[in-house]
């Protein structure tokens, strides 16, 4: 009798189990070639007036700072050439920003020497090569052109 009790009890576990696993999978890949840039933004950090009130030990407060955008209007993007061409003001100081690439894709991966965008770093070398990952795994090599302004 246990044994059947026990048996029981085991295929309800593992039919509870079974019960938990995706019955549908999402084909992303469906979609195609998703690998494009739609914008592109330079930005840097702001000392902001205000201190952000946290907590620690020594109670002091934490000076603020928020993303300031700095590039100008939005970026020329060339689709078929895979470029982006992003203007930034003349007296922009470029050793400390970050760039934010707006896209549709599944994945963006800097290529080579290439900072990590969204991350402040030095931006002076002005061209940078990301690549773009469809789901449905196309990839393209996108070249992001920092240029002045007036």
């Amino acid at each position: 009798m246990k044994k059947n009790i026990l048996i029981l009890y085991i295929l309800v576990i593992a039919g509870a189990l079974s019960a938990c696993e995706p019955r549908i999978d999402f084909d992303e890949g469906q979609w195609g070639d998703t690998a494009f840039i739609t914008n592109v933004n330079i930005f840097t950090l702001q000392a902001d007036e205000h201190e952000l009130q946290e907590y620690y030990e020594n109670e002091e407060l934490t000076p603020a700072r928020r993303r300031l955008i700095i590039s100008t209007g939005n970026a020329v993007i060339e689709d078929e050439n895979f470029t982006a061409t992003v203007t930034v003001p003349a007296a922009a100081d470029l050793s400390r920003a970050g760039i934010i690439i707006n896209h549709q894709s599944m994945r963006v991966e800097p290529v080579g020497l290439s900072p990590v965008a969204g991350i402040i770093t030095d931006l002076s070398d002005r061209e940078f090569i990301y690549k773009l990952v469809s789901a449905d795994g196309t990839t393209h090599d996108w070249v992001i052109r920092i240029v002045e302004g007036q």
